[in-house]
């Protein structure tokens, strides 16, 4: 089970993809209207993005800690099922998903998944891709959707409740951050049941830039 908490945090940190350094001062509910629009250029600027790279920087609270837990690294992402995760500090750990294979690997250890053995691994790819796609935010089988906007910041929030049975056990809620400059994804915020929380920053976006097929090969 660990494991797959493990790589739920992953896939879902890159899909929709709130850094704690810039918490939200004051958020104002989205009338009708605005969430219509939120969604419509969301979805605008999925369709239209073919390739993502960006380096990230996720921040772990534990909940029988006092101290924050924090590792950097760097993703790729192209839109026909191709995704790298990749951690470089403080340890090295990479994900990758190439169509149906997923690779999970670190330094003394490599796991190596047929997606279709897995119906867990079908549902999370499933919520991976069409969180992409724009279209995750507005399944009700998936997550009960709210939106919020930051004015001051020219940001929007997106906070979801996961529907489904084993996202539902491991998060309370999903807390998604976007830029109104290109609307993609700023940060996310995952709240665990346990009392957890794990916050990704995206930054250093380079979107539609050219991903050689290397990247990943999983062999």
């Amino acid at each position: 089970m660990k494991n797959k908490q493990s790589i739920v945090l992953w896939v879902v940190g890159l899909l929709f993809c709130i850094n704690p350094y810039i918490r939200a001062q004051h958020t104002q509910a989205a009338s009708p209207e605005e969430q219509r629009e939120m969604i419509t250029q969301i979805e605008n600027a999925s369709r239209k993005m073919a390739t993502l790279i960006c380096n990230f920087e996720q921040v772990k609270t534990l909940s029988i800690l006092n101290e924050n837990l924090v590792s950097e690294g760097k993703m790729y992402y192209r839109n026909d099922h191709c995704l790298r995760w990749e951690y470089l500090s403080p340890y090295r750990y990479t994900f990758v998903l190439n169509n149906k294979t997923i690779l999970m690997q670190a330094e003394n250890s490599r796991n190596v998944v047929d997606v279709k053995s897995s119906r867990f691994f079908q549902e999370i790819i499933k919520i991976m891709m069409n969180g992409i796609s724009g279209s995750g935010l507005t399944d009700p089988k998936s997550f009960d959707a709210h939106y919020y906007k930051r004015e001051k910041e020219m940001l929007w929030e997106v906070h979801l409740s996961p529907q489904q049975r084993e996202m539902k056990q491991m998060f309370a809620t999903i807390k998604l951050t976007f830029n109104t400059k290109d609307y993609t994804v700023e940060q996310v915020e995952m709240n665990e049941r346990s009392g957890d929380t794990t916050v990704i920053r995206l930054f250093a976006k380079q979107i539609n830039e050219k991903i050689e097929d290397d990247t990943f090969h999983i062999h």
